[in-house]
């Protein structure tokens, strides 16, 4: 799990992972990402729905499978998120510069 600062930093995060896996050919390893409403980073925007391809409602559910190795996360599953196949978490809440 990656906890990020803002919702925008989930986005980006999402983005870089899934970029470096393709580049890496990690076929293996699959990014979901957490967070509410609409993220705009001009000029576009983006929902978790959008970015995991299927509901909100189901992210955990996907995060619980073999699929998906990696949950990035902003404002939520930060705390009380019964996951047991968590075992590392990466907190970057530093400031933006």
């Amino acid at each position: 799990m990656v906890v990020t600062s803002s919702r925008l930093h989930a986005v980006r995060y999402k983005q870089a992972l899934d970029k470096y896996i393709l580049e890496k050919h990690y076929s293996h390893l699959q990014t979901l990402v957490a967070f509410s409403g609409t993220v705009i980073d001009s000029p576009e925007s983006y929902t978790e729905s959008g970015m995991n391809r299927f509901p909100e409602s189901q992210t955990a559910e996907h995060f619980d499978s073999d699929d998906y190795q990696v949950l990035i996360v902003a404002e939520k599953f930060q705390t009380g998120f019964d996951q047991p196949l968590l075992h590392t978490m990466y907190v970057d809440k530093g400031s933006p510069a």
